[in-house]
Parts: C-alpha cells; structure tokens; sequence
C-alpha cells in the first residue's frame, strides 16, 4: 500500500478512529453486481448507482465508492446511516446526500457520450458551511493502477481525472483495506515526504484499488471524469447538463400528468429508463420495450430496440414468449407509425416461433399489420393461428417494461379494431382529479385529451389526428357514451 500528501497547506489533523472491523473488506471488486438504479446513454444501460452513491459498471470491469472527511472525522458512504438519493430531473442521473453538520455533501454522476467517448462524469458539491475533503476510490481487476495528483491511470491510460490536482493518493492491493490506507496515510504521513507523489504511486494484481482525496472548501463543487470507453471528452459538461439533455430527448414525447400525484414525473423516469434499455443485448426486453417507444411517439428510439430483435431474428430463433414480444414489436411498427418494418419477411418464421403463446390482442394486431402490406400474408396468419390462443391480453415480462404498459393502459386501450377506450382502468383515487394526456399514439391515431370536473361529473376534450373513421369511447367513466368524432367536448355522466 502507499499514500502521499502532496501540499503542506492540507490537513486537518485527522485520526482514524475505526475498529479493527473496517479492515480488510474493500479493495476485492464485488463478486455480484451491485444492486441499485441504472445510468446509461443512447448507446445502452452502462452502471447501476447504489442507495449509497457506490457506482458498479454492469460488466463488473469496476466500481467507485467515496467518503468524506470532516475535521478529524472519516465517513464512508458505504458505511454511513442517512444517506438520501433522488434523480436529477427525471433523467437516469442521480444524487446521493450525506448529512454533515450545518448542510450536505451531494454526489451526483451521470454518463456523458459526446460521440466517441464514453464518460462517467461524477460531480461534488459542498453545501455545508464547513471545508472538507473528498475520496473517490475506484477498484478494477487483472490491471495496474498508478495514481497522481492529476489522477489515476488504468493499464497506462488515464482513467479517473479530477477537475483539480489532488490533495493526496492512495494505492492498495486484494490483501489491504484502501480506506484504511487513506485514513491512516492521512494522519501519519509527515511534510517532509510532500512532492514525493509527483512521481506517483501504483499497484498492479489481480484486484487493485487507487484513491484520490481532494479538498473541497464550502459552497463549492469539484468534477471527476471517469472514462469507461474510448478517452477523455473533448469538452466538459455536468450532471445537471447531462439531465439537460434527457429533458431535450423527451420534450416532444408522449406526457401524462394526474393533478397532485406523482403519476407524470414517474412515468418521464420510466421514460428515460426505457430509451437507456434500448441498448440491451436482450431481443426480449427490445422487443416490449419498442411498442412503449411506439405509444410515446419515439418511433426513431423504438426503431433501434426493433433492430436488435431483427438482427437476432436472423441468426437464431427465437423462444416462444419472445416471438410474441417481437411480433407485437414489428406490428406496432406498421400500425403506429404507418411505416414498413419488414413483418412480412419475419411473420411465418415468427407465428412458427411463437406456438401456442400467441394471445387474441397479439393476433389481432398482427393481421391489421399485415393487411396493409400483405392481405394474403394477413389471412395466413389468421389461419395459423386459429385456435392455438392462450388468452386475450399480453403479459409483459421486463419489470420495467410491465410497469410502464400497466400505467399506459390506465390512459388508453386501443386493442379493437377501430376503437379507443379512454380512461378504461382509471384508479379510484384520480376520480375528482384533473388529468392530461399529450400525443398518446394508438394503433388508431395519436390522441390527446384531458378531463376536468363539474361536482361528480366529467368534461372530457379530446382531439385525434389519423386515417379512418374511429370509434371513441370511456367504458369506465360512462359506458353509455361514444362518438365517432376525432375533436370535440362533452359532459360525462
């Protein structure tokens, strides 16, 4: 293990002050990934971020953990009580807060793609009165690390590079608590020995750990970036910059909103979390994911889940549940976005696939779908189908996946032919409540509509845009109530 303290100016006279418990338990890269909430990009799902801020890449090439030292005080995220999290915005970016006295110090990190680089970018801000100092450790496996005051470098390549020269370093290897080298470097390592990590201080084994501590004086931040593919961004950015950028991603999308619920910004999380998934290897999360995209008017996004269950179409078959999910997948292609997607090549091979899985709301879907492309196609797979159902309605089988489409069919089921049923599982509690629904697409047009209250009755607006004459109905509000109307209001009973 090695530690130096490179400014005379650094020091709070800190002691250790941790039992012989806290040894030995950090420097090993965890075996299993760590459980927590996922950060990504356009490209994929990349990391998971733990209730305590620890950041574990999913292909377990490493993780960051971090800790804070006030006065002569250490605390490890990892091992405090009260540390809260939330998400920026509603992007896959999060904050994690440690309580200190008179404010917090807030970790927040997100990942940054600028095209050819692949970046965590992982920010600190000191919202306490107080000055303190910052670690940020990182811990890979079969690689060497070296560390100095401008950062960490991974098998000879920059890795982990602080918006400022840090204050001090550590290394450590499998057999040596990381922690405890900072901690106790930190109290003992004399001033006589500053300067000497100019050179830096490195460790290379099977698992190996390097740290970095920096001072962070009150009301101020300080930026890591931690590179994951490719190099160092060309330009800097932040969390907050990064949540930015979701926002734009989804402005024109699909919006929902419940007046004094938390139904709106839940599902713009499900939203963004929902393009990050786009990049899975998995055709089956691909393949429910993209009629999601589809209903959110993010065809482009749903257009490259599709891709990933063709490519893998091509190459093997598919399971039986995962035929439904793509056949469901390609239709929605065709029947949302009016566009070709290549179902009549994929349809017989898929319909084989499928078996005895396929449901009537599948069917259904796949011989509209087909009709316009291929009638002949269409009553072929009318033919093979016949009789071989397992029931009307399609389970989703991604948690994420299930959550989103369970709350998309409070607003909408559009499961019959020509036929959109408003609010058909509107829960008890949004009765009362105002609600908004902006650019729904159905299999029968987009949608929009909101609902407002006159005592115990509903005003419905609503407004549709596509081909054909539709039949609109709200079975849960007013069963007796339909019109063919694609505009218009009308008081509910």
């Amino acid at each position: 293990m090695r530690f130096f303290r490179l400014f005379r100016g650094w020091g709070w006279g800190w002691g250790w002050g941790w039992g012989e418990g806290w040894r030995n338990q950090e420097v090993a890269a965890p075996r299993k990934q760590l459980a927590g909430a996922m950060i990504g990009d356009l490209v994929g799902p990349l990391a998971t971020v733990d209730a305590n801020g620890a950041v574990q890449m999913l292909d377990g090439s490493f993780w960051l953990r971090w800790g804070i030292a006030v006065g002569d005080e250490w605390r490890l995220a990892h091992q405090s009580s009260g540390i809260r999290q939330q998400r920026v915005g509603t992007a896959p970016v999060y904050e994690t807060r440690m309580r200190v006295s008179g404010g917090d110090i807030i970790k927040r990190v997100g990942v940054f793609n600028d095209g050819n680089n692949r970046t965590l970018i992982v920010e600190f801000e000191n919202a306490s009165p107080q000055a303190v100092a910052v670690a940020l450790v990182g811990c890979a496996s079969a690689v060497e690390l070296v560390a100095t005051r401008h950062g960490i470098e991974r098998s000879g390549r920059m890795w982990v590079q602080p918006e400022r020269p840090a204050a001090a370093l550590a290394t450590a290897t499998a057999s040596e608590d990381i922690w405890n080298v900072i901690v106790v470097g930190s109290s003992e390592v004399g001033a006589s020995e500053v300067g000497v990590g100019e050179r830096g201080v490195g460790e290379r084994g099977g698992q190996v750990a390097a740290g970095l501590v920096v001072t962070l004086p009150h009301r101020q931040t300080i930026k890591f970036r931690v590179v994951v593919e490719g190099g160092l961004p060309t330009r800097s950015t932040t969390p907050a910059e990064i949540a930015s950028g979701w926002q734009a991603i989804t402005a024109a999308a699909l919006c929902v909103e419940v007046a004094e619920t938390a139904v709106a910004t839940r599902w713009q999380q499900m939203l963004t979390d929902l393009i990050v998934l786009v990049g899975t290897v998995d055709p089956h999360q691909a393949a429910e994911i993209a009629p999601l995209l589809d209903i959110a008017g993010l065809s482009s996004e749903a257009d490259r889940a599709r891709a990933t269950v063709v490519a893998f179409s091509e190459t093997s078959r598919l399971g039986e549940n995962t035929a439904v999910a793509a056949l469901r997948a390609l239709a929605s292609r065709e029947l949302r976005s009016s566009q070709d997607s290549g179902l009549v090549e994929f349809a017989d091979q898929l319909v084989a696939d499928a078996a005895g899985s396929l449901g009537n709301d599948t069917i259904n879907e796949l011989v509209w779908a087909l009709a316009k492309r291929s009638p002949k196609s269409a009553a072929r797979a009318r033919q093979l189908t016949r009789g071989d159902t397992r029931g009307a309605v399609y389970q989703y089988i991604a948690p994420l996946a299930q959550e989103a489409a369970q709350l998309l069919g409070c607003f909408v089921a559009d499961d019959s032919e020509n036929r959109i049923d408003l609010l058909p599982q509107m829960p008890s509690e949004w009765i009362g409540r105002s609600i908004d629904v902006r650019g729904y697409v159905t299999l029968w047009g987009s949608i929009s509509f909101s609902v407002r209250w006159h005592g115990t009755r509903p005003a419905l607006l609503w407004e549709r845009s596509g081909p054909g004459a539709v039949t609109i109905i709200a079975s849960a509000i007013d069963p007796s109530w339909s019109t063919q109307k694609d505009q218009g209001e009308a008081l509910l009973q």
